[in-house]
């Protein structure tokens, strides 16, 4: 298995960052960078996650964040660092605390939640409902989640049928309507087959991943618009949206989804009554949606 990824210029495998900004309707986390044994882990949160919004309730004391390491759980809990205090809750964009690890070596995911504490103890929790937020940490490929796209049973595995001559996967802020946008994950695969007949027929199965390495999407599309080559191969390609996050615009409303951050696929075509594929796992990052649509106002 292969795995490939859209990294920028400026990228290092030193410092990943993982954001939690407070959203009522999706997740509100981003990842930057990927997570790697012996890297540098930086946590960035929004206090206003953990503040009640309850009349006569009291501004944290303090936030923790707690971290732990699989599969030898390791733990490291600390206070977040604010610039400021958050306890001057007039402000409208609350700024981020921080939180610092170094990933044990040997890690293959880490846990994390959040503790909010006051003057009686422990007052609440973000902890993803008790399940704690789960992100892979891998090695020099990218982590593959755990809800990966299998590999279909009857598939018979033979790069020499099918083969991958150019792919990519990107996110942009797209045009919506007359006056708005949306956040647009695309993907692209041109594959060449060999040896084909007149109703030979390809298609990908597509997995989209948050930063949580949970599955948001998943479809199957056909690639088309066929045309052969000297050889009598054909090439297939198809091009389009993998994925349509968040957006809206004037008189359509606004509309809040999951953060997209990864994007698999696994090719086929079938060439009579056989099923073939390349046997590769096909995987892409992508940016997150702060970075390709900032905030106003945000961090």
């Amino acid at each position: 298995m292969t795995t490939q990824a859209a990294v920028a210029p400026d990228e290092t495998k030193a410092e990943a960052r993982i954001r939690f900004r407070r959203d009522q309707v999706s997740s509100g986390i981003s990842r930057t960078g990927q997570l790697h044994p012996g890297g540098e882990l930086r946590v960035e949160y929004d206090p206003s996650r953990l503040i009640s919004e309850a009349p006569g309730s009291s501004d944290p004391t303090e936030i923790v964040c707690h971290a732990r390491f699989e599969p030898e759980g390791q733990e490291h809990t600390a206070g977040l660092e604010f610039a400021s205090s958050v306890a001057s809750r007039p402000q409208k964009t609350p700024r981020p605390g921080v939180f610092r690890t170094t990933i044990p070596e040997h890690s293959t995911q880490v846990e994390l939640w959040f503790e909010r504490r006051g003057p009686a103890g422990t007052e609440g929790w973000d902890s993803r409902y008790g399940q704690n937020y789960r992100f892979p940490v891998g090695g020099d490929d990218l982590p593959v989640p755990e809800e990966s796209v299998a590999l279909r049973p009857d598939a018979i595995v033979d790069p020499s049928r099918i083969e991958v001559v150019q792919d990519a996967a990107s996110k942009a802020q797209a045009s919506f309507g007359p006056s708005g946008s949306a956040l647009r994950t695309d993907l692209s695969v041109t594959a060449q087959i060999t040896r084909p007949t007149e109703v030979t027929t390809a298609w990908a199965d597509i997995h989209v991943f948050d930063a949580t390495s949970e599955l948001i999407h998943r479809e199957t599309v056909p690639l088309l618009r066929p045309d052969s080559d000297s050889t009598g191969k054909i090439i297939h390609t198809w091009s389009a949206s993998a994925y349509q996050g968040s957006g809206g615009g004037s008189g359509a409303g606004v509309w809040s989804r999951p953060d997209a951050h990864s994007v698999q696929y696994r090719l086929y075509c079938q060439v009579g009554e056989d099923v073939f594929t390349d046997g590769v796992l096909h995987q892409f990052d992508v940016r997150p949606d702060a970075e390709v649509r900032p905030i106003p106002g945000s961090w």
